[in-house]
């Protein structure tokens, strides 16, 4: 075997498992209805109903998707008609994730993150009292092997409706089961906005 042939076989036994696992084709195919809101290329529109997607753990992207076609996650009706989530099965949600998690977006479809308004030093204090830099990182780059999704590089209006969503419990974080108490209780409007502003700093 040349050295071309060695290095191709490593670097093959190097690649995730999900990836190998997966069919990247079809979870390409799958994911073209979501282009229609989401944009091209995954890369999100600004606003608080269509986030990135691109590059997001394939993990995260699955078990959404799970939630989505179970019913415990509040989809939007133009997402119910054209996705067809619940036609999808377990290993379609596998290769759409793997598809999303390695898909890069061109430097021309890239959407600045836009500075949200706010005291970001607040910010800042909010985001490491309440251990968010715990799961996603001190860099909010998150954690792909734990399928923790990133906060950096995330449109800020929909940071700000999710987290509004957790704090009304219309969402609870992956691996948590139905709650009274919300985990965002104690955090008001204006730490919330704070911590978005802190958040958009982060993609600079």
């Amino acid at each position: 075997m040349n050295l071309k042939k060695t290095l191709i076989a490593a670097s093959t036994l190097l690649l995730p498992f999900t990836l190998q696992a997966a069919d990247l084709e079809n979870g390409k195919k799958l994911s073209r209805s979501c282009a229609l809101c989401h944009g091209l290329y995954l890369q999100g529109v600004a606003g608080d109903i269509y986030p990135r997607l691109a590059g997001l753990p394939s993990g995260y992207i699955e078990n959404e998707l799970e939630r989505l076609q179970q019913g415990r996650r509040k989809a939007h009706m133009p997402m119910l008609i054209t996705s067809m989530a619940d036609m999808l099965s377990a290993s379609d949600r596998v290769d759409i994730g793997a598809y999303m998690e390695h898909l890069a977006v061109p430097a021309a479809h890239r959407r600045a993150i836009l500075r949200a308004p706010g005291n970001s030093a607040a910010g800042e204090k909010v985001y490491i009292n309440e251990e968010c830099d715990g799961c996603h990182e001190k860099d909010g780059s998150g954690n792909s092997r734990k399928n923790i999704p990133p906060l950096r590089g995330q449109h800020t209006d929909y940071l700000m409706k999710q987290m509004h969503d957790f704090k009304q419990i219309l969402r609870i974080h992956d691996g948590e089961e139905e709650k009274d108490e919300s985990s965002f209780a104690e955090l008001d409007d204006t730490m919330l906005r704070d911590l978005v502003a802190y958040l958009s700093t982060l993609d600079d």
